[in-house]
C-alpha cells in the first residue's frame, strides 16, 4: 500500500516536473563605434539545443527572446552572431571582433527566469540571472 501511494504521487508530480517555463533573454550593446553598427541576431541554446533566435537587427537596438524551458537545471548558452560579407558568424575575438558576445551559464529553473546580457564593446560581456 505504501509503495503504491509513493508511485501514485510520483506519477501525479511528473507533469509538473516536465512542464515548460519561460526563459527570457534580454540583451543590449554598449559603446558601439560609429560606422560599426553590425546587423546581428542572438540565439539561445538550452543543453546544447537551439531553442530560439532573434530576427536580424542593428546591434544598436536592444532585443529579447522568450523560450520555453523545462523545469530543472540547464546549461544555457547565449550567442550573438554578426552578419559579415553575407555570412553569419559568432561575434567573437577569434572572428576579429572586440569582445566575445557569448554567455555560458547554468540556471536552475523552477518557474520563470530572466538573463539580462550587456555586450560592452569597450569592456566585456556581462550578465545577471534572475530565476524563480
Amino acid at each position: 500500500m505504501y509503495l503504491s501511494r509513493i508511485l501514485l504521487t510520483l506519477l501525479l508530480a511528473l507533469p509538473l516536473a516536465l512542464s515548460a517555463q519561460k526563459l527570457t533573454v534580454k540583451y543590449r550593446f554598449l559603446n558601439i563605434e560609429e560606422g560599426y553598427d553590425h546587423t546581428t541576431k542572438t540565439a539561445v541554446f538550452v543543453d546544447g539545443e537551439e531553442m530560439g533566435i532573434s530576427n536580424p537587427h542593428p546591434q544598436s537596438k536592444p532585443g529579447s527572446l522568450i523560450v520555453d524551458v523545462p523545469t530543472g537545471r540547464h546549461d544555457i548558452r547565449v550567442v550573438n552572431y554578426a552578419l559579415y560579407e553575407g555570412t553569419w558568424e559568432e561575434h567573437t575575438v577569434e572572428n576579429q571582433y572586440s569582445i566575445d558576445c557569448i554567455v555560458e551559464t547554468v540556471v536552475r529553473i523552477k518557474k520563470k527566469a530572466t538573463i539580462d546580457v550587456t555586450f560592452d564593446l569597450n569592456s566585456e560581456t556581462s550578465y545577471t540571472v534572475k530565476a524563480k
